[in-house]
């Protein structure tokens, strides 16, 4: 099944927002949003057609039970650079009108 550009946007969009929480609850040493968004991203991530995002989950997942805050901080940074990266690639294919920039 072809998962639709906006749907991955979508996803991307939301991973986006969902590191900001997670730092946030680092802060405060809350482990459970990494627990959830590890587990939510390998769930989820390979049917979006990311599956390197899906081993960084499993990573985030097993950190967040081992509350190892530097991993954590860490693998969101590599996330966060997937996405980044995800993101540009879409752009460069697929180029917004400028209408709609």
């Amino acid at each position: 099944m072809q998962v639709p550009l906006e749907l991955k946007l979508n996803y991307l969009s939301r991973r986006i927002q969902d590191l900001q929480q997670l730092r946030e609850s680092l802060e405060r040493d809350d482990f459970s949003v990494a627990l959830k968004l590890g587990h939510q991203v390998k769930g989820n991530a390979t049917t979006f057609e990311f599956p390197q995002m899906t081993h960084l989950g499993l990573q985030m997942e097993q950190a967040a039970k081992l509350q190892d805050k530097v991993s954590l901080s860490h693998l969101a940074t590599k996330m966060e650079t997937a996405i980044n990266n995800a993101q540009a690639l879409f752009q460069a294919q697929f180029p917004l009108p400028q209408s709609l920039h």
